[in-house]
């Protein structure tokens, strides 16, 4: 095996292209000193005859060399042209005309060149150099000399030199350069990787099975080349047209000239009626379809492939390895009388000892959960049967029905049927001689299956079927989960080979997914076999398509991309090279263009055909487009099917036959309307605050056109330039009005936000200015002008725009200099805008750029942005000293207030008990003084009164009885509450006596 170098075609052709563009970049100035007088000759030989020999001689090559081989090229008819031009003495038309055919064949090859893209990304990708790991010692060789077999170390971030298995470390393995997957995948030991495929964060040891040019990555590479040259049917049927090309070609130019004795016109139409946007229609658009689906991982064989899957109308899909992983995975675990952890522990010892392909999956499960494998003795493995161990001196017993019936365990018909129901595999587990429970095994779907069958049943892709030699239980679950109708189970390979040619003897377009040896035949059978990832060598050569994917969501774009491939190419065909071509040699008739229009037209519909069959590379994104999820919704989603319906019973190739079957018919009534739409299109309109400017041969014709209905001679003679000359414009400086949803309009704009959303956006570099005393400033105005004088405006300057903007600008910053920041943001702002207003129409009369300003406004004044941090921080300042004050002039004049309130209070509670104490004290004496009077004038009843009013203040709130007997002799008799004191105690004691 030897190792092929990655191909240098791409860089070759960028060097040819820069050749080219080069080469075509001196032939035009050439031309254009030719053109302008200043060196028409040399040698006494005119430079355009010169030229057009030099710049063309790649076509007279080509053209020369297809004669001797007895072709008739496209070429061919430029060389007549050109030959035309230079016989009727328009050396300057002949090399016009082949100066564009260089720069449309540097064009067509950088187009080309787009689709190479795909297959260098592989190339790229390709590596060149791997670690060989023998006898423990890592060595650098070439991939080259790696062998089968061999063990090669693959570190973080390497790319995996070879295809093959890995045998030591895992990791997340980036696949996307041979699947087309943007997601990594975690791979541990046993599982395969390819050569070109990235490794993630882990060290792995790669077992070699194919290196170098043997590789899946050296195998896309071939294909998709392999895919280049073959060709379509679809091509065979624009060679059929291609070739009554040339006559027809030939037939035009001698009506034309016959017609119209001009030489021009009948060089023009030889020029743009070539055949180069037919050769190209189909190549360009089969090969941009393979490196689409390339990129998806999805390599197709050719071109007559592309056409066959855009008209399957079936797909037969195969089970195990296809539809499904071809791995078993637990569904469930039913367990009698304990956890399903403890059942799974029980049937990971009896199946330790096991290599059974389900043995393993239910060791592994169980080493998943962090069960215990626990060591049993006697452990015996039954081929066919199952597998038993005893742990503590009780047999465990794992296996099929079959076996655990004959060591006379009962109850297991419910497991089994339970297992026919899931279309499941049962591992029955007895402990002793009862049941214990039973695991249930199936092999998993395959990622992305269920997707790929609704995606297929949108496409009206009928009916999906699933062929397998599978038990028709398991056959029907894996269907009702991936949502499949049909199902054919228990079939021999020559059965599924009798199924595909059965589809197509009733003329059905069958295609045929697959991955195994007994698959390959019913692929090579059907219309298109597809051979998926994991598929056998044997397999994938019989197939049309290799599918790299591992997940089949991708799948549909194959037929999807197909379709749009083939309706690429009758629109390549119809269009550019039918519809164009058609209209562009009634223009070379009519001589609307000339040689150098025609080369352009020519080379414009050969360029055309390219960027519309290059959008066949576009692969999708995995994050949906706006407009794309729009679509989501049921009601876009019908229309959507309905207009695809629609588009699909249109037959493209049988709507054009029909139209060369009336071209007869069609030719007059076409050319007439072209006429007619020819004279019309002299007619514009003016609008009431518009004014028209008319270029007639590329000169202003005067004066200018105002408002209403005017007429001109059609496009090239005239043209008309239609300017606002009436209309208020205005120019924003320092900031754009962009155009935007109402509900992202923002409340209310601050000088001290950030304007991010809504119509405002900001331009720094034009809105900075510095202010007299040397702060910065951030302004944005708006200036209202109108034309004065349209001619001036759009002739004197290339960008008027940029004139006037750059003009507000220098008047702005002037004027700011010359004013203080507090001037700016409160009185000087109206003086300023006056003072810009002056300023900028003395400057724009000087440029003559025919404006009249009409208003200055300063929409925003404020400081800069970058400086709202220390202008908060200084506002805060002043407010806390503000507030401090305040208080500490508030605290001031509530105590003083206060004081005085008490001093004023303590003053009169003074006088007024200095008053009291007086007046009570001039009271008492008086008081006395009376009293002391009237004891003196009455001291007899002065003295009983003092007596009386004495013993009541002796003896206050009692009851008192004073008997006077004598006049020397007084009884004071208490009345105590509730005593009754009788009448003769009343009777003084003398006489009772």
């Amino acid at each position: 095996m030897h190792y092929v170098p990655p191909p240098a075609e791409l860089s070759d052709a960028r060097t040819d292209r820069i050749r080219t563009f080069a080469f075509a970049g001196f032939v035009g100035f050439l031309l254009l000193l030719n053109f302008t007088g200043v060196f028409r000759t040399v040698f006494g030989i005119n430079t355009a005859a010169i030229l057009a020999l030099a710049a063309g001689y790649r076509v007279f090559y080509h053209a020369i060399s297809s004669l001797l081989a007895r072709q008739i090229s496209a070429d061919l008819a430029i060389v007549i042209a050109v030959i035309a031009a230079m016989a009727a003495g328009e050396y300057l038309a002949a090399a016009e005309a082949m100066f564009i055919m260089l720069i449309g064949e540097g064009l067509e090859s950088y187009a080309g060149t787009r689709t190479k893209a795909a297959i260098q990304r592989f190339i790229e990708t390709m590596p060149r150099h791997a670690r060989l790991l023998r006898d423990g010692i890592e060595k650098e060789v070439d991939v080259e000399e790696l062998r089968p077999g061999d063990l090669i170390a693959v570190r973080a971030g390497e790319r995996i030199a070879a295809d093959g298995e890995i045998a030591a470390g895992q990791s997340s393995i980036d696949e996307s350069t041979i699947t087309g997957e943007p997601l990594p995948r975690d791979k541990g030991p046993g599982e395969e990787v390819f050569s070109g495929t990235l490794n993630g964060n882990g060290l792995l040891t790669v077992r070699v099975a194919r290196a170098g040019w043997d590789t899946t990555l050296a195998r896309v590479v071939r294909l998709v080349e392999e895919a280049k040259s073959r060709r379509a049917p679809v091509v065979r049927t624009a060679d059929r047209y291609a070739r009554y090309f040339l006559p027809a070609i030939l037939l035009a130019a001698g009506v034309t000239f016959y017609f119209t004795r001009d030489w021009l016109r009948t060089v023009s139409v030889l020029i743009v009626a070539c055949p180069c946007a037919l050769i190209l229609a189909t190549p360009a658009a089969m090969v941009a379809a393979i490196g689409g689906l390339a990129r998806r991982g999805i390599l197709v064989r050719g071109g007559s492939v592309i056409e066959a899957a855009a008209k399957v109308d079936g797909i037969i899909f195969d089970k195990t390895g296809t539809l499904t992983e071809g791995r078993f995975a637990i569904i469930d675990i039913v367990a009698e009388h304990r956890s399903e952890d403890e059942l799974l522990a029980l049937a990971a010892a009896a199946e330790s000892a096991s290599d059974h392909v389900l043995a393993r999956v239910i060791v592994e499960e169980a080493r998943r959960r962090g069960l215990p494998i626990l060591a049993g003795s006697d452990a015996r493995v039954l081929p066919g049967r199952g597998a038993e161990c005893v742990l503590d001196g009780v047999a465990v017993r794992a296996g099929n029905a079959a076996y655990l019936a004959e060591n006379g365990i009962r109850g297991i018909e419910s497991a089994v049927e339970r297992a026919d129901s899931y279309g499941a595999t049962a591992v029955l587990i007895a402990c002793g001689d009862r049941l214990a429970g039973a695991i249930f095994l199936r092999d998993r779907v395959r990622e992305g299956a269920a997707q790929a069958v609704r995606s297929l049943e949108q496409l009206n892709i009928a009916p999906l079927a699933m062929l397998t030699g599978d038990r028709r239980r398991a056959a029907e679950a894996i269907a009702r989960e991936t949502g499949i109708a049909h199902v054919e189970a228990e079939l021999l390979p020559e059965d599924k080979l009798s199924r595909v040619r059965a589809h197509a003897q009733r003329g059905r377009r069958i295609a045929m997914v697959g991955d195994g040896i007994n698959d390959a035949p019913s692929l090579s059978s059907a219309g298109v076999g597809i051979a998926v990832s994991g598929a056998a060598d044997i397999t994938a050569e019989a197939a049309d398509v290799v599918y790299l994917g591992h997940s089949l969501e991708r799948l549909p774009k194959l037929f999807q991309v197909s379709r749009q491939a083939v309706t690429i190419v009758w629109q390549n065909i119809i269009v550019f090279a039918g519809a164009i071509n058609l209209f562009s040699v009634g223009l070379a008739y009519s001589g609307a263009i000339g040689p150098m229009g025609a080369a352009v037209t020519h080379q414009a519909a050969s360029l055309l055909v390219m960027l519309n069959s290059l959008r066949l590379l576009r692969v999708e994104r995995s994050t949906p487009a706006r407009w794309h999820r729009m679509l989501t919704n049921a009601r876009a989603r019908s229309v959507s099917n309905e207009l695809s319906g629609w588009v699909a019973r249109i037959d493209p190739k049988r709507a054009f036959d029909r139209l060369v079957e009336q071209r007869r018919r069609l030719v007059r009534p076409a050319l007439y309307a072209a006429a007619a739409l020819l004279i019309l299109s002299g007619f514009y309109v003016v609008g009431p605050q518009d004014e028209a400017i008319l270029e007639r041969l590329g000169r202003r014709a005067i004066p200018n056109r105002g408002p209403g209905l005017h007429y001109k001679l059609p496009w090239p003679v005239d043209r008309v330039r239609v300017l606002p000359a009436r209309r208020v414009q205005a120019l924003e400086v320092g900031f754009r009005s962009a155009n935007s949803r109402k509900d992202a309009e923002p409340a209310s704009y601050e000088w001290n936000v950030q304007h991010r959303s809504g119509r405002f956006q900001r331009k720094p570099e034009e809105s900075l200015f510095l202010t007299g005393d040397q702060n910065m400033v951030e302004i944005t105005a708006t200036i209202h002008f109108r034309l004065s004088r349209p001619e001036d405006y759009l002739y004197r300057h290339s960008d008027p725009e940029t004139t006037l903007r750059a003009a507000a600008e220098s008047v702005l910053h002037q004027a700011t200099t010359g004013e203080p920041i507090d001037a700016l943001l409160t009185t000087g702002r109206g003086r300023m805008e006056r003072a810009v207003r002056g300023e900028l129409q003395r400057v724009l009369d000087r440029y003559r750029a025919g404006v009249e300003v009409l208003q200055v406004r300063l929409l925003d004044v404020h400081p800069s942005l970058e400086v709202v941090s220390a202008f908060r921080d200084v506002a805060g300042a002043s407010e806390e000293k503000s507030r401090v004050i305040n208080e500490a002039e508030s605290y001031r004049n509530e105590r003083v207030a206060l004081a005085r309130g008490n001093a004023e209070a303590l003053l009169e509670n003074a006088q007024a008990h200095s008053a009291g104490r007086k007046n009570r004290s001039q009271g008492d004496a008086s008081r006395f003084l009376q009293t002391e009077l009237g004891f003196r004038t009455a001291a007899g009843p002065n003295e009983t009164r003092l007596y009386l009013e004495t013993l009541e203040q002796v003896l206050p709130g009692k009851r008192k009885v004073i008997v006077d007997s004598s006049k020397g002799r007084r009884h004071l008799l208490l009345l105590e509450d509730g005593v009754m004191v009788p009448p003769s105690a009343l009777v003084p004691a003398q006489e009772r006596q």
